[in-house]
């Protein structure tokens, strides 16, 4: 056997899925397109309004939203703070104090955190036309469910939901695109150039609207229900590689050498085992130790990601799990004196144990290979939103017009559900 030859092929075979696992990386990486749902400019959201919409009230109110920080207090939480204005004819609040002018809007999101702050009057200024802009500060964590499949190769979107004070939907909130620089596709806007990440990269932000009927028509009795849509500020998100890999995958390389290491050393040659000092006890004793090294990995990943389906990175602790029983397996067997002349035994015993060193890192990097392929390559990358999150209001429009819905609060209590 022309073992010179063959370790060459075993290590071009490998290689050549190293190779392959790094491409599907990098397109996964870089697989994100604009969501198609995206409104640019005003012109957009009322030709979207009055295709999607046509019966809904002409009365607007302008919003915009300015992100100060951005953080995940854990897999379906996102803290956010920053300021939410709305633009109102002068005459609407004009014997109001600013402090005692109601919010007029609701994030209906919110949970407690314990952090959270009541939206507070920050700033009332007049502009043109005889209307004038009103802000709020605001901090509110926001449940939100997020597709971690791909992790640590995921985009996500991080969402403001916003109602309007106004239950009975007599008034629209629409986009404050003038507040803003530019709002084309992929733009970044309406965020703290400053603002700190951590493991994330901001891709671009966008208004948009989702409708979605509740299962209930909140005690209005009618026959004609109007679909209402709902305004979101999006900001999209993509997940920092270099950290999740020194973290999780990078150990899982350690370890997978380790084992390669511990199948070169079982050899029947005494010299050499003396000076390995490794017998198959030894290799069953490293293959438990570093068994237990990648369970507390995976359990730190599963506490993570606790609720969520099983993500990327996971398919690869199986993998590892049976690389390190297979080495095990391979020291008892090889280890084993071939009396029955077993062809299993035989296939392992030749060239001391030459056939499964050869095949190790092409079968390991085989699988590897196979799992990247399943998990990140179907499907795009566009982020996509929880059904489950997507709700509007059902209001009948005939009771809607002259009735109060009668859990209708000021915004500093609706801010508390």
């Amino acid at each position: 056997m022309n073992k010179g030859k063959w370790w060459k092929i075993s290590n071009s075979i490998s290689l050549l899925f190293v190779v392959l696992i790094g491409v599907m990386w990098f397109y996964t990486t870089k697989k994100y397109h604009p969501n198609h749902s995206e409104l640019t400019n005003q012109t957009e959201v009322e030709q979207y309004l009055s295709a999607n919409f046509p019966e809904l009230p002409q009365k607007r109110i302008p919003t915009g939203i300015f992100i100060q920080s951005l953080k995940f207090n854990n897999s379906t939480e996102v803290n956010f703070t920053g300021y939410i204005w709305q633009i109102y004819d002068q005459s609407k609040y004009k014997d109001i104090p600013g402090k005692k002018i109601p919010v007029g809007f609701v994030l209906p999101e919110v949970v407690d955190s314990g952090n959270n702050l009541a939206p507070t009057f920050a700033y009332r200024y007049p502009i043109k036309d005889n209307q004038e802009v009103i802000g709020w500060y605001f901090e509110a964590t926001l449940k939100q469910v997020f597709d971690y499949s791909k992790y640590p190769f995921d985009h996500k979107i991080a969402w403001i939901r916003f109602w309007s004070r106004d239950f009975e939907r007599e008034t629209i909130l629409v986009p404050s695109f003038e507040s803003y620089k530019s709002t084309k596709l992929n733009d970044a806007f309406g965020y703290d150039k400053n603002i700190v990440l951590g493991h994330w990269k901001l891709l671009e932000t966008f208004f948009d609207y989702r409708s979605q009927p509740y299962n209930t028509n909140f005690g209005f009795y009618g026959e004609d229900f109007q679909n209402q849509p709902e305004l979101y500020f999006n900001i999209v998100i993509e997940r920092r590689f270099l950290n999740s890999f020194i973290v999780y995958i990078l150990p899982l390389i350690i370890i997978a050498c380790l084992a390669f290491a511990t199948v070169m050393m079982i050899t029947k040659d005494e010299e050499q085992a003396s000076l390995f000092g490794m017998n198959t006890s030894g290799v069953i004793g490293v293959c438990s130790g570093l068994f237990f090294v990648v369970l507390l990995s995976q359990v730190q990943i599963r506490e993570q990601f606790a609720g969520s389906s099983i993500v990327y990175v996971e398919f690869f602790y199986p993998l590892m799990y049976i690389t390190l029983l297979g080495v095990s397996v391979n020291s008892y067997i090889f280890s084993r004196i071939n009396t029955e002349n077993n062809l299993v035994f035989k296939w392992i015993n030749y060239e001391d144990n030459i056939i499964p060193k050869l095949i190790y890192w092409p079968v390991f990097l085989g699988n590897a290979t196979i799992i990247t392929a399943v998990v990140l390559l179907p499907g795009n990358q566009e982020p996509t939103f929880n059904q489950d999150q997507e709700q509007s209001l059902l209001l009948d429009k005939k009771f809607a017009a002259t009735t109060w819905f009668p859990f209708k609060l000021d915004l500093e209590e609706d801010i508390d559900r």
